[in-house]
């Protein structure tokens, strides 16, 4: 028997990898999704394990990653790995002509082998069906500069939606999806928990666990070049930022549980139980439930880096990681599925996971 969970999934290129073999050690465990929100690399792992089209989530992610595996034909300096990534990747993106530089191209790579890529190992009839995980991909608008979810619920989700989370510029053009236009979703937030919370209902608030994979560890290195400096700023821009704005994991189980006892401090009768805030202060109660498979420090090298010593590597790391959130969070987890954690019991009479109707604006 499985036991449903959420799954976020960062962003990372090559680090992408990591997540196959977390993944790998949660399916063991005997954890599955019911909703996944990724972006960028995480909405295509994302992608492919609601919808696998070789049957097996896992086995069919194991392997896209062989296919995008790239070794160069001979021993490259890891100095070099940047100049041969931009050379292309025959399965992801390629270089347009060399006459782009004089042409009116927003972007240096042509993304066709990536949506080609995709078509292979996404069952996007099934994606887009009732019996798939609930998937939700995050863009960035470039026009607004504002985030935008697509859910296989809401849309027909496509190879261009999944591309559009992860349309990085200058290096990919930005993607038309009825008639706006997108780019990487880890632009705006490269940790897409809100996209999560946002849809859970109340069963879920209560029951579920939340699996957060990341890509980018927060501690790096004191820059002594400028590549270095880049190479930092970057890290900065794409690692979660999320548990910040709580002071951390600590803070946020106090919050979560300061919430549970504020709800039960409302009358079933208010007023305010019908305000969509209210509906929206409440979904964060789940953020007790997040458990994070962290990331070891990576050089942001590896973001670009699909040779199959590499890839192996990330997938035995993350499987590694995994094992040991598992392993540190078995009492919070199991107090979760429960739901007789920090004292809070929840009903358990509901059998299945019914969203509420949308809750009104505060007068």
């Amino acid at each position: 028997m499985t036991q449903g969970i959420g799954l976020v999934m960062q962003g990372g290129g090559a680090l992408g990898a990591y997540e196959v073999g977390a993944l790998t050690r949660i399916y063991q465990a005997g954890f599955e999704p019911e909703i996944i929100t990724g972006t960028s690399i995480g909405a295509l792992n994302a992608a492919v394990i609601a919808a696998p089209k070789l049957g097996d989530p896992i086995e069919t992610l194991h392997a896209l990653w062989e296919h995008l595996s790239h070794a160069p034909g001979f021993i490259w300096h890891s100095s070099q790995k940047l100049l041969r990534a931009s050379m292309g990747h025959p399965r992801f993106f390629k270089l347009h002509p060399p006459s782009f530089m004089s042409e009116n191209r927003p972007s240096i790579y042509d993304i066709t082998p990536a949506l080609e890529t995709m078509e292979k190992f996404i069952d996007f009839e099934r994606l887009n069906s009732e019996d798939a995980p609930r998937l939700v991909i995050t863009a960035t608008n470039v026009a607004t500069g504002q985030i935008e979810r697509f859910s296989n619920r809401d849309h027909y989700l496509t190879s261009r939606h999944i591309m559009a989370s992860g349309s990085l510029p200058p290096g990919f053009p930005p993607i038309e999806l009825d008639g706006h236009y997108y780019w990487d979703g880890g632009l705006y937030d490269n940790t897409p928990i809100r996209s999560l919370l946002r849809i859970l209902d109340d069963y879920q608030i209560s029951h579920m666990p939340i699996f957060l994979i990341e890509l980018f560890c927060p501690e790096g290195i004191i820059p002594t070049t400028v590549e270095e400096a880049i190479y930092r700023m970057t890290e900065l821009v794409f690692e979660d930022k999320f548990w910040l704005m709580l002071d951390g994991d600590k803070c946020a189980q106090h919050y979560s549980h300061m919430l549970y006892d504020l709800d039960k401090l409302v009358p079933e009768d208010s007023p305010i139980r019908d305000c969509e805030h209210y509906r929206s202060l409440m979904k964060m109660r789940a953020i007790s439930h997040i458990i994070t498979v962290k990331a070891e420090h990576n050089a942001l090298t590896g973001v670009v880096d699909f040779e199959p010593k590499s890839i192996n590597e990330r997938i035995k790391t993350g499987y590694l990681a995994a094992d040991q959130a598992l392993i540190n969070y078995a009492d919070r987890i199991e107090a979760i599925i429960s739901a007789t954690h920090e004292g809070h019991m929840t009903d358990n009479t509901h059998s299945e996971h019914k969203p509420h109707p949308e809750g009104k604006r505060c007068q």
